[in-house]
């Protein structure tokens, strides 16, 4: 796998910015996976766009209230401010909300080949002939998108090695066969630490999956302090999934840009 392609886990995102990502650097047959319903996600994209309204514009500290100094208005977040080409791109983007690790596992083992996903998703229309649209197209890759990919395993019986391992697996091997690029994240402030890229690399996880941990303590009690200690046993996320993935602290904006990493 070269490195044009090696999946990628990045650093943490607010649900605005893996939107404006998606519109940004994703093309066609892009497929986002949600880790979560959707009601919960929207939830989440709601109270977002309304309390980070990402405007670049510097607002007075006080503005007067007078005829030549009217009020100035709220700042809208960006993606409310184009929605017919938000609506245009996401037409073409392919978006599955998973409530569990068992449906995601379930969904990866029979996703598409690179051909099927093709044919199921249009393409967008051709645009429009110009230097910045040229350059910016080229950049353009279509991904495996999985958003909250964490947060569905932990406070399950599959927060260990052994189910974040055959979930990744599964993950990566359904976009070699849809070819596409593996892309991960996690929402912003998600999980035990609250943090960024390496306090989530860093929290611990059992080695053993609920049921097996649990088959393990029953044979730790039975053969006393001296039996075997798996059940104890812990690793860092980092560890467990860097078999599989390139971390990178990487700005939304750009992530894509750089394809050489």
């Amino acid at each position: 796998m070269d490195t044009h392609t090696y999946p990628l886990f990045l650093s943490p995102a607010l649900p605005s910015d893996l939107i404006n990502f998606i519109i940004q650097h994703c093309t066609s047959p892009t497929t986002l996976i949600i880790c979560s319903d959707r009601a919960e996600f929207l939830s989440a994209l709601t109270q977002d766009t309304a309390t980070n309204p990402n405007n670049p514009i510097t607002l007075h500290p006080n503005p007067p209230k007078t005829p030549h100094h009217p009020p100035v208005p709220k700042p809208h977040h960006p993606l409310l401010t184009s929605p017919i080409h938000t609506l245009a791109v996401a037409r073409h983007i392919r978006t599955v909300f998973i409530p569990t690790v068992s449906h995601l596992r379930a969904f990866l083992s029979i996703f598409p080949t690179a051909a099927a996903t093709g044919n199921k998703i249009p393409p967008p229309p051709p645009p429009t002939t110009t230097t910045t649209t040229t350059t910016t197209t080229t950049r353009k890759t279509p991904l495996l998108l999985v958003f909250n990919f964490l947060s569905l395993h932990r406070h399950t019986s599959e927060w260990s090695v052994q189910g974040l391992s055959s979930t990744a697996a599964a993950l990566v091997e359904a976009g070699r066969r849809g070819g596409l690029r593996v892309v991960v994240a996690e929402q912003s402030g998600a999980g035990r630490c609250g943090g960024g890229l390496q306090a989530l690399l860093g929290e611990r996880v059992p080695v053993l999956s609920g049921g097996a941990r649990r088959a393990a303590g029953l044979e730790l009690r039975l053969q006393g302090p001296e039996g075997s200690g798996w059940a104890r046993r812990t690793a860092d996320v980092g560890r467990v999934l860097g078999r599989w993935f390139r971390f990178r602290d990487g700005e939304w904006g750009e992530v894509m840009g750089k394809r050489g990493s």
